[in-house]
């Protein structure tokens, strides 16, 4: 009678680690909204810190132009907080890895807003036209409903937001916007 010895587990471990490093484990959360929102909380808090450094030479005073980039940029911080605590809890939730359709909204408002850039700088627009025509193409981008259904909303918006800010700007900050073909 011979005595049966074990099979040696060097041979099985490895070709149990051969296996598992021939099929990679699949990302179930895509880490896109967590970087966005990481990228954004830097330039945000990048941005807060020269302005409050910029508004201690010259003081801030209530109304003044140096006030207005402080609060502006406050307020990007916030946000990009909130965005980013969102996508660390919705992480679990996702169900499959980033689809490459998901990034075309994303680089088309980016787009938008390079040449959103381009027109302020380039034409003779103005910031209104300019504006308008950027927040629609924004919200355009954004929104899912048919746009019968939201145009009129997204027109009254547009409008109201490039007209109160440029008259928030140039009136009460005293901060010269490009006025452009309309007679502001």
């Amino acid at each position: 009678m011979t005595s049966a010895t074990p099979p040696d587990p060097a041979p099985i471990a490895a070709a149990e680690t051969d296996a598992g490093a021939a099929t990679p484990e699949v990302a179930t959360a895509s880490s896109g909204p967590r970087v966005a929102g990481t990228v954004l909380l830097l330039i945000g808090v990048a941005l807060l810190w020269q302005a409050v450094d910029a508004g201690i030479d010259t003081g801030v005073p209530l109304g003044g132009p140096t006030l207005a980039p402080i609060l502006v940029t406050g307020l990007w911080v916030v946000v990009a907080v909130a965005y980013l605590i969102d996508a660390l809890r919705k992480r679990a939730a996702d169900d499959g890895p980033a689809d490459l359709r998901s990034w075309i909204r994303p680089v088309l408002l980016l787009a938008a807003l390079i040449g959103y850039a381009v027109v302020l700088k380039y034409t003779v627009l103005g910031y209104v036209l300019a504006t308008t025509v950027f927040v629609l193409a924004g919200a355009r981008l954004l929104e899912t409903r048919p746009v019968r259904e939201v145009i009129v909303r997204d027109l009254v918006t547009a409008i109201g937001l490039a007209l109160g800010i440029y008259l928030l700007f140039t009136r009460l900050l005293g901060i010269v916007l490009p006025a452009g073909v309309l007679p502001l």
